[in-house]
């Protein structure tokens, strides 16, 4: 895609603060819930989502009731936005079962929470908790997952560990070593192999003959997807189990691999129950199968054997689905959050989703569907308050651009002034005024710094002159493109 220079009489930046301006309490409301915005992970249960935050923090929201005959219904989460799992902090993976969550924290330790009546907890008890709690004797875990009633975590050694059904504390799977990449879904299991291989969980570990290379794998209901390193995808049987139909198809089918046909530049690979989902290097998301709760997210409840394009997602770089829900889910480069198919997708209703709609991360967060993204030295910025275009000038948030420079920046409220500095340059800006001081001199901005939605903007000219950044406009895919002086 051919980019072209950044008029500075045209195209301008509007730059971000978040600290307390002239002491308005609104604004001391936002920092702090600022404190714990954008989504960083995310995973999908089968009437309940999970996502992490970029502080860490674990949110959850759904409904998780379960019916345990002559005792009644038990209900362990009831949110129609997302709610902060307690006591969970430090946490890089989540993953969602029937009515139970796990977490995974980065000294390699897991929690879980929620209904268990199968075990699925590993506490040793089928006693269901709201409240996470970690599980005993678990430790150097690198991946976990769930399905229905079941827990699976997989161990620096690459050992794998399950319980729930089977056991209602951690045991090990014998058989299966070098693990790198687990995936379960309706009484299926499969666990890819550092060498590329895949396996299964029958009478025991069992290979999927003629499927190698994978890098990543995902169970459907029928079907099992694997994610090749040349970007190809592959499918083949679940072999989940002989009972249980979704659609009326049954998901014990045991076909042979063959290749998803013309299916190319694949970077990531998920499965709902009613098929794949997978992420694109374009950032595009694409999905086929059975559209029972809209989870295509082509605007129509059509099922569709080929693929086809989520509608209005771009620069995505995770997705998130289940082999046992009809959910799915996906995280934008600027840190927002996607949801559509079936109900309780986050955004306050229970009504299915046939296109994406937007998780905020925060109270009265700004989210715009097309918006204008900023990329520093190949990486797209997260923004509180999103970059706008305003007479034909294009304003983008300021702390996060000058710190992802590299340059230090404080803020004066009394005086309403912004102080930026990096090595041998410094500049001095006020809001309002149209002169700024850069290393003593008076330097004229296009825009004066303002204050919008009670953040601090400043004009992109003024990035480039004071730090010798480079900047372009993409206009295809409305991205200014920023490289720092190396």
């Amino acid at each position: 895609m051919k980019s072209s220079s950044v008029c500075f009489l045209k195209i301008c930046i509007l730059v971000s603060f978040v600290t307390i301006i002239l002491g308005s309490p609104s604004v001391q409301a936002q920092s702090a819930a600022a404190n714990s915005w954008g989504w960083k992970e995310i995973a999908v249960g089968v009437t309940h989502s999970l996502g992490i935050k970029n502080d860490g923090t674990v949110w959850q929201w759904g409904d998780t009731t379960t019916y345990r005959g002559s005792a009644g219904s038990e209900t362990n989460l009831s949110a129609l936005i997302p709610e902060k799992a307690p006591g969970l902090t430090d946490i890089v993976q989540v993953a969602g079962g029937q009515v139970h969550s796990l977490a995974l924290e980065r000294d390699g330790t897991v929690w879980t929470w929620g209904g268990n009546h199968s075990g699925q907890l590993g506490d040793g008890t089928t006693v269901s908790r709201t409240t996470p709690q970690k599980v005993s004797g678990l430790t150097d875990v690198v991946s976990i997952e769930a399905d229905w009633t079941r827990s699976y975590a997989v161990k620096k050694d690459g050992t794998v560990w399950g319980w729930g059904e089977f056991t209602d504390t951690p045991a090990q799977l014998i058989g299966f070593e070098n693990i790198v990449y687990i995936s379960a879904g309706y009484g299926s299991f499969m666990a890819l192999m550092s060498d590329g291989t895949v396996w299964y969980l029958s009478d025991k570990a069992t290979q999927v003959a003629g499927v190698k290379d994978i890098v990543q794998i995902a169970v459907g209901a029928e079907y099992t997807y694997g994610l090749k390193t040349d970007g190809t995808v592959w499918f083949w049987g679940s072999n989940g189990d002989t009972f249980s139909r979704i659609n009326g198809v049954s998901t014990a089918n045991a076909s042979d691999p063959q290749s998803l046909q013309g299916v190319t530049d694949v970077v990531s690979v998920q499965a709902s129950a009613g098929g794949p989902l997978l992420l694109k290097k374009d950032g595009t998301v694409w999905a086929s199968g059975v559209n029972a709760a809209g989870q295509l997210g082509n605007g129509t409840y059509d099922s569709s054997d080929i693929l086809v394009q989520v509608i209005g997602l771009k620069k995505i770089n995770r997705i998130a689905a289940h082999g046992i829900g009809y959910r799915s889910m996906a995280i934008r480069s600027d840190g927002i959050l996607w949801s559509w198919g079936k109900g309780y997708t986050g955004d306050g209703t229970t009504v299915n989703r046939r296109t994406p709609v937007a998780v905020p991360s925060f109270i009265n967060q700004i989210i715009e569907k097309d918006p204008i993204f900023v990329e520093v030295d190949g990486t797209i910025l997260q923004f509180e308050q999103p970059p706008i275009a305003r007479n034909n000038r294009t304003l983008v948030p300021l702390r996060t651009i000058f710190e992802a420079l590299g340059a230090d920046v404080q803020w004066n409220s009394a005086t309403s002034t912004i102080k930026a500095a990096k090595g041998d340059i410094s500049a001095v800006l006020v809001i309002g005024d149209s002169i700024a001081i850069v290393n003593g001199k008076n330097v004229v901005l296009d825009t004066p710094p303002t204050i919008e939605n009670n953040y601090t903007l400043v004009p992109v000219r003024f990035i480039s002159e004071v730090f010798g950044a480079n900047v372009t406009w993409e206009k295809n895919n409305k991205t200014i493109v920023i490289k720092s002086m190396q």
